[in-house]
């Protein structure tokens, strides 16, 4: 060893000590777990910082009826029973149609009513919301906070001892720790889930009965994106709930291990707190109906075209259609006061060599249009270029992408789509209406089919229907039962 990596070593070392000082007793298992020194008090604070940034990307808190205190009592009332007596645990029910819900240090746990509305019980939430105070009480947080800076040591040792192969080694633990929970930490949570169900007196299978539900959905919104539904089953770090197969069989297997008598499930009553709250996205955001895409606040509207599947975000509309085209539509960044054509070759344009600019008005508003190639991770793609100007501050956009040499098979629908954007008049803005959740009663004779068919979906209404109620390809409906179904708020 060089005398300069001796001494660099040196330097390593003590800092290795002191992390390694840094250990705490786990208070869901008891075992001394690597926490990196972080304290309870550190957490809190970690979570009360970012709590206001989370609530306002998540486009905010949600309120509906006595929604947001039902979901904190249900919190709370399984925090008491947690192991984790240290902290107050805070609750909060965001507003996002997307399916979600997870923690932050200091007892902070967030769901989504994208997650509620998919939940078909009380217990099932219950399991979630149980679920991620398992995340809490084990520490997840301060150990992986803990293996962070371990793995820092790391890279820093390996540069030292291990010239540039072990400095990227020790780089690739580093960003692996820095994922979402692992494998591990995951399944820890869904034990100390189940443990939290049986004490607070619910079905301790509900957890796997929201898995099941989970990964439905995930299949589903993978076959509506044009992706293979069966790489569910490989567990993905990247995500915050994976959902594979294996996942929930186990989760079965902890349920099977307790027995909870007159375990509650509350269906009923969960029904009723749900129904009649918002579905999907928000009219601030924009919403779809059929394949009209209207967006009441901002004063425009665009049709899709068929066979394409939206996912709505914060910042752009997406739209998934046959073989691998794509659709995205969102807003210039800045202002250009510029014409529509000079936007088009300069600024949006630059360094795209493009082809066929044209400017033409399309209701009432100037547009420029134009072609070029894109190339991708997945690969390259005809593009068409279409922007508008809105008003003399605002330029949207949509990008249509297709598969080389199938542009002409798409060509219609996209020029429909282009054709179709326009202002809303306030009259018409004023009348549209978000979609809500329903709750119906069966009566003798309805079917799956009877319901979906009347939800106001554009694609796989019935696959919806049966994810939205946990109900398998083959299952039917029961005469006197309740089901979620979409319709149009009042």
């Amino acid at each position: 060893m060089t005398p300069k990596r001796a001494v660099a070593l040196l330097l390593v070392l003590p800092v290795l000590a002191g992390l390694l000082s840094g250990c705490a007793r786990n208070p869901a298992t008891g075992s001394t777990v690597f926490t990196g020194g972080l304290t309870a008090a550190e957490e809190r604070q970690i979570g009360r910082e970012n709590h206001p940034k989370i609530i306002d990307e998540f486009s905010g808190e949600y309120s509906f009826e006595d929604l947001q205190a039902y979901v904190d009592g249900l919190g709370q009332k399984l925090a008491r029973v947690s192991d984790r007596k240290d902290i107050n645990f805070t609750f909060t029910l965001l507003n996002s149609d997307i399916v979600n819900a997870f923690a932050t240090p200091g007892g902070y746990i967030y769901v989504t009513r994208g997650l509620v509305t998919l939940a078909d019980n009380e217990a099932q939430l219950a399991g979630v919301l149980a679920h991620e105070i398992g995340h809490v009480a084990a520490l997840h947080h301060a150990r992986r906070y803990g293996s962070s800076l371990i793995a820092g040591i790391g890279v820093l040792a390996a540069g030292i001892l291990g010239g540039e192969a072990g400095a990227k080694a020790g780089q690739l633990g580093a960003v692996t720790v820095l994922q979402s929970f692992s494998r591990e930490h995951e399944y820890e949570a869904d034990g100390l889930g189940v443990r939290y169900l049986t004490r607070a007196g619910y079905d301790p299978g509900a957890m796997a009965g929201f898995l099941r539900k989970l990964r439905a959905h995930s299949r589903l919104e993978m076959t509506r994106r044009g992706e293979d539904p069966e790489s569910i089953d490989q567990f993905n770090y990247l995500a915050t709930h994976p959902a594979p197969a294996a996942r929930v069989v186990r989760a079965e297997g902890l349920a099977a291990k307790v027995a909870v008598r007159n375990a509650r499930v509350g269906r009923d009553e969960y029904l009723t707190k749900i129904d009649g709250m918002l579905f999907g996205d928000d009219p601030s955001q924009g919403f779809l109906h059929g394949r009209n895409f209207f967006h009441p606040q901002l004063r425009f509207a665009f049709e899709v075209p068929k066979k394409f599947s939206v996912f709505n975000t914060k910042s752009a509309v997406l739209a998934f259609g046959p073989d691998k085209s794509r659709l995205i539509f969102d807003r210039a960044e800045k202002s250009y006061r510029g014409s529509i054509r000079s936007y088009m070759e300069n600024v949006w344009g630059r360094g795209k060599s493009l082809r066929d600019v044209q400017t033409r008005t399309i209701n009432g508003l100037e547009a420029a249009t134009a072609r070029a190639i894109a190339r991708t991770n997945a690969g390259s793609f005809d593009a068409k270029l279409v922007a508008y100007r809105f008003d003399d501050k605002t330029i949207y956009r949509f990008l249509f992408l297709s598969p080389r040499n199938g542009a002409a098979a798409l060509a219609e629908g996209f020029e429909g789509t282009t054709a179709s954007f326009r202002k809303l008049e306030e009259a018409e803005a004023e009348k549209l209406k978000p979609l809500v959740i329903d709750v119906e009663t069966v009566r003798r004779g309805d079917t799956v089919s009877g319901f979906a068919n009347r939800m106001p979906f554009d694609d796989f209404r019935i696959e919806r229907f049966r994810v939205l109620n946990g109900l398998s390809d083959s299952e039917g409906l029961k005469a006197g039962e309740r089901v979620k179904t979409v319709t149009f708020g009042k």
